[in-house]
């Protein structure tokens, strides 16, 4: 009864390579994009569920994978929708090449709160609990002293702007030198008035 049970088992195995020897292997290649854009995903696994035959797409989203004619090949990267491939059985030819359009699926995580303390009324009162130093506010005042911020105004150069600002300043001042009208003071005028009477400027 054993030997007959064997025959059959070899047999049946027999008939099954001899069926996945007659498939053809086939050179499955292409490109994986984020929908119809031409951004390449990288990392995006490719793989007939059940095997041990996959690879993964490089950074710029081409794979390359031999499979079998009636396989069904997987697509799958986290944040993208499951992409299915069935390569007809009676495909003949020895390479497949296509661009596969993944879609975007935003996975939303739940809400993870790591804090030290056992609840947040604990946390309230530990904050509230701080006692900051006091040299901080000696420091902040001493920085904030009105002679030391003029010694630092005087000591530091000065910026593009603050040269432009400088020079804008310079030439406002030479522009309105040049337009200036002289004025005379009346005493002046009346002293030479008299200076002229006088005869102070008749030559000796």
């Amino acid at each position: 009864m054993l030997i007959p049970v064997l025959v059959l088992l070899f047999s049946v195995s027999g008939n099954a390579q001899n069926a996945a020897s007659k498939q053809r292997v086939v050179q499955l290649s292409g490109f994986v994009t984020v929908g119809d854009s031409l951004y390449g995903i990288g990392g995006v696994s490719v793989y007939v569920p059940g095997t041990d035959r996959g690879v993964q797409t490089n950074q710029y989203g081409f794979f390359s994978l031999p499979v079998l004619a009636g396989d069904s090949v997987t697509f799958s990267a986290l944040g993208y929708k499951r992409q299915y491939l069935i390569i007809p059985k009676t495909y003949k030819s020895e390479s497949y090449s296509i661009i596969m359009q993944m879609q975007e699926q935003p996975i939303e995580l739940a809400e993870v709160r790591v804090i030290p303390w056992a609840t947040e009324r604990d946390f309230k009162e530990a904050v509230l609990a701080v006692k900051l130093p006091d040299n901080g506010r000696d420091d902040a005042m001493r920085n904030l002293d009105p002679e030391m911020l003029e010694e630092l105004i005087k000591a530091t150069p000065m910026d593009g702007g603050g040269n432009f600002r400088a020079w804008n300043m310079q030439q406002v001042r030479h522009i309105e030198q040049r337009n200036m009208v002289p004025t005379v003071s009346p005493f002046a005028i009346l002293q030479l008035i008299n200076m002229i009477k006088n005869g102070d400027f008749k030559k000796k």
